[in-house]
């Protein structure tokens, strides 16, 4: 019954890694590892002897070297693949070929019908190492980050996936191998005690992005909810001051000039101008997307956006904006749009900051992807805010004169571009927002040794 439940379990959390993200490759391995643990406990519950139908037997030998022999290769791929640590994908798929030979051996060597059988001892001679190693890159990948809320989030997995990872290694392999034998019975406990695990790290933090699909996915849901409502409503509103326009125009040029009601008549067509300006800027910000896409330096884009708040800035001489460009990039997407996100994401930081304080913005790479930083010295945001500020209609402000839709219009150009957004923030600390775009917008990087600059207030000074 126990195993029983330990399969069950070990698929569910699979399944869910899976089917989450089924494109990421990180992903994949680790729903490996857990679908070929799943496969040992099924080779149990298939019991033991040759006594056993023959598609029993044959069952039994399959899925029992599938758990023994290709979960501890699925382990270390993952600590491969997770880790980063062999960029090249041609490289990197000639060795997953090659760490499938201790696998061939084994199958040359031992049996696997009528009955499974190996020798611990010789199975732990290259399985041992591949555990090890795969532990190994797992930690060297959350002490090498230097990004605060990716590393939290890599220092997570490895409380997660290490520690499962050596139990595993150490009851059916090990011990097993040192004469202690049985000691996986035990397994279901441990494997139990993991799935609680799993299910609080992935719901208040995340484990291998699981959280943060699930963030994604409910807003892209509002998003779609809210470009329907906000379109319908759009659609009302057009259709009812274009009449309230009509006829009030109407009867302003069948009222002679002179009369006080000709003024009044004025002030409800601004009011119905304003309106329908107010209706086409809401929908402009939430409705697709069109890219407009050409060639273009990421320096010189960003460049281009501070340049535009110079009038901006020259009314806040407290604020100081600070540049680090680790790194240039030729980029093939729309600059315009990008433009625009930039300069939503500054005046917030300028805002939250009370017009005065440091605005870092840092480019720099994480092999093929580049990453934008801004960071302020603001008030920072509310935890219970936190994962919801890139949501439509959402906003911090709290003021009528503000509609939430900076930041969501931001969100939908970077997932046009294929890439993301990442917000962290601390009360009082402030608040860092990391624009990220992938490597298939990326023509061509170029590293920058002499583009660190600032720029001071209203002396528009650029010091190097």
């Amino acid at each position: 019954m126990f195993m029983f439940i330990m399969v069950a379990l070990l698929w569910l959390m699979s399944s869910i890694l899976f089917f989450r993200n089924p494109q990421n490759e990180k992903i994949r391995w680790a729903s490996v590892i857990g679908f070929c643990g799943g496969f040992g406990g099924i080779g149990a519950l298939l019991g033991q002897g040759i006594h056993r139908p023959e598609w029993v037997l044959h069952l039994d030998g399959i899925f029992t070297s599938i758990g023994h022999y290709f979960t501890p290769y699925g382990m270390l791929i993952f600590g491969i693949v997770y880790s980063d640590a062999i960029g090249n994908v041609r490289k990197r798929n000639i060795l997953k070929v090659l760490l499938l030979i201790p696998i061939f051996i084994m199958y040359l060597m031992f049996q696997v019908y009528p009955e499974f059988k190996v020798d611990f001892r010789i199975l732990a001679i290259w399985v041992v190492p591949y555990v090890i190693v795969a532990n190994i890159l797992l930690i060297y990948a959350a002490w090498r980050e230097d990004r605060p809320i990716i590393k939290r989030r890599k220092i997570l997995t490895c409380v997660f996936v290490v520690p499962m990872f050596t139990f595993a290694l150490t009851t059916n392999i090990i011990l097993e191998a040192l004469g202690i034998v049985g000691v996986w019975h035990y397994n279901p406990w441990i494997i139990v005690i993991q799935f609680l695990v799993f299910v609080y790290f992935g719901v208040k933090y995340g484990i291998l992005g699981v959280r943060i699909r699930f963030e994604k996915e409910m807003r892209d849901s509002t998003m779609k909810a809210a470009r329907s409502g906000t379109a319908l409503f759009n659609h009302t509103i057009k259709n009812e001051i274009a009449k309230i326009d009509l006829l009030v125009n109407q009867i302003k040029e069948q009222m002679p000039p002179e009369e006080r009601s000709a003024e009044n008549l004025g002030l409800v067509l601004n009011s119905t101008n304003h309106v329908l300006e107010l209706s086409r800027r809401i929908q402009s910000k939430i409705d697709a997307i069109n890219l407009k896409e050409s060639e273009f330096s990421l320096r010189e884009s960003i460049d281009s956006a501070i340049n535009l708040l110079k009038p901006y800035l020259n009314m806040h001489p407290d604020i100081t904006i600070i540049k680090q460009y680790e790194v240039d990039a030729i980029v093939f997407g729309d600059t315009e749009q990008l433009q625009e996100t930039y300069l939503n994401i500054i005046k917030n930081a300028s805002e939250a900051m009370n017009g005065q304080g440091v605005i870092l913005i840092k480019v720099y790479k994480t092999r093929k992807k580049i990453h934008i930083d801004f960071i302020d010295e603001g008030k920072g945001i509310e935890k219970d805010e936190l994962t919801h500020v890139l949501d439509p209609f959402y906003s911090t402000k709290h003021n009528q004169t503000n509609f939430g839709l900076g930041l969501t219009y931001c969100y939908n150009v970077l997932k046009k571009h294929g890439g993301d957004i990442l917000v962290k923030s601390k009360v009082k600390k402030g608040t860092t927002f990391t624009l990220t775009l992938p490597s298939k917008r990326i023509i061509e990087f170029r590293v920058n040794e002499q583009f660190n600059s600032k720029l001071i207030g209203e002396n528009n000074l650029w010091t190097k």
